[in-house]
């Protein structure tokens, strides 16, 4: 794949993941693969085995992180659910109480909420470090700002702002791409 398509590729991903901010999954995920390929194909582009090694990690981290949350919300909808048909939960030397369905579930909201930010965070600093590596070597210091600004957002995100945050970063990034030249080509 040539740099130009890669870079287009990376770029509009970019913008797609962003898009998923205002609740549109489909393009979110796509643009999130093509983000992925793209930057995959830059770092073979540049022969760079810490930039594709860092954009494999911020997606494995990330893909973990979304697959820990959606199987906490399974898991801690099941105890509420069972509450309200009838069905009671015993558990061992806990005497029952109709509270205890919801406190299993909140409980296993916190845990999973916990794990989830771990992985997250862990993913927002290997795109950090892509974004770092990117800016060393196109001179474009927009990756630098947009892979901080992730990692705020990423911090944040908990406290709801950093949804925002985290948008306004994959705008910058997604710019950053389409704007980057290559490499020992003349403008």
């Amino acid at each position: 794949m040539s740099f130009d398509s890669a870079k287009v590729l990376a770029g509009v991903g970019a913008l797609l993941a962003g898009i998923g901010i205002f609740g549109y999954v489909i393009p979110s995920i796509i643009g999130l693969i093509l983000f992925l390929v793209g930057m995959v194909e830059l770092a073979n582009y540049f022969n760079d085995s810490r930039l594709k090694s860092d954009v494999m990690n911020w997606f494995i981290f990330g893909l973990i992180a979304l697959i820990v949350l959606a199987i906490g919300v399974f898991l801690a909808v099941i105890p509420v659910t069972l509450s309200f048909s009838g069905m009671h939960v015993n558990y061992p030397m806990i005497p029952y109480h109709p509270y205890h369905p919801f406190l299993a579930g909140l409980l296993i909201i916190m845990v999973v909420v916990i794990i989830t930010a771990v992985f997250f965070l862990l993913s927002a600093i290997y795109l950090r470090r892509a974004m770092s590596n990117m800016s060393s070597r196109t001179g474009e210091k927009l990756f630098e700002s947009g892979g901080l600004i992730y990692l705020i957002g990423a911090v944040l995100t908990f406290i709801i702002i950093g949804v925002l945050i985290i948008l306004v970063a994959w705008i910058i990034i997604g710019v950053a791409l389409l704007s980057i030249k290559e490499p020992g080509r003349n403008p």
